[in-house]
């Protein structure tokens, strides 16, 4: 079973009701962990109170409130990624999750109940999941989600200038209407929007695919080497080939006759052929 079928199931046919309890939902064991946790702690303050430790009993209620407080968050992180992952097809598998967003690891088996609840010593959560590798991942619950990265209207807008540009289309000799490097610059610099440029579906395309076609001769060679090649890379603040291949594609909309240096040596080696059969007829006759 595919991943996205194995995620479809679990959300089609989820173990519980909208009714249940925040401690309920991440799985028996970890209701009877959580419970037990609980359970021990409210025992501790009854025995506190019976022998007049107000003090040690109000500490204990409180702890049994950040545990509440704690559980309601890990619920409402869960709904956000049943939403997210609902919206998943087979071409765009992460949902409403931008492709840079690893949800393979500890994600998606830990909302589908495949992880293990621990507490810390502070009585924190420590929500830990078992990978293929054979390693432990272990996150407090306000990390689950400092990754996360969700797709918005990010391709839209793209898509909106790029067919401003073709109903622009440079027949009269004019320039678009438009600041094309400041309209990129804007919509990478967004919210972080360049992570979603750089891993996701622009127009059927996808950037990092586009790139290594175009400098496969440079990367064999090793002149882009594999740190050039890592996602991180393309962060705008610092690199400009992101910026680059975004405005390009606009531009070519506006003015089809600007192509990349990828197209130009397909179209050089087309030419080549073209003369190659015309050489070949003239010699012939």
């Amino acid at each position: 079973m595919s991943k996205i079928k194995e995620i479809k199931k679990y959300i089609e046919n989820m173990p519980y009701g909208k009714q249940a309890l925040s401690s309920e939902i991440h799985g028996v064991e970890n209701q009877k962990i959580i419970n037990q946790v609980v359970a021990g702690a409210v025992k501790e303050a009854d025995e506190a109170i019976a022998v007049g430790n107000k003090e040690k009993a109000g500490y204990l209620w409180k702890i049994v409130r950040q545990i509440s407080g704690d559980l309601d968050i890990m619920r409402r992180q869960k709904e956000e990624w049943l939403v997210a992952m609902s919206k998943a097809t087979e071409t765009q598998q992460n949902g409403l999750f931008s492709n840079w967003t690893n949800l393979e690891e500890f994600d998606h088996p830990w909302f589908m109940e495949k992880g293990v609840i621990g507490f810390g010593d502070d009585l924190r959560p420590l929500l830990s999941v078992f990978t293929k590798a054979g390693d432990w991942i272990t996150k407090r619950i306000q990390d689950v989600t400092q990754d996360w990265v969700m797709r918005g209207t990010e391709e839209a807008d793209f898509m909106r200038m790029q067919q401003d540009a073709v109903k622009q289309k440079n027949s009269m000799g004019n320039d678009l209407d438009f600041d094309v490097d400041f309209a990129v610059s804007n919509a990478l610099a967004t919210n972080d929007a360049w992570k979603i440029h750089t891993t996701d579906l622009f127009g059927g395309r996808y950037f990092l695919q586009d790139y290594i076609m175009e400098n496969q001769d440079k990367i064999a060679s090793g002149e882009i080497s594999d740190e050039m090649l890592h996602p991180t890379s393309f962060n705008p603040a610092f690199d400009t080939r992101l910026h680059q291949y975004y405005t390009n594609r606009i531009r070519k909309g506006f003015n089809p006759s600007k192509i990349s240096k990828r197209e130009d040596v397909e179209a050089s080696q087309l030419m080549a052929r073209i003369n190659q059969v015309v050489d070949d007829s003239i010699k012939k006759t």
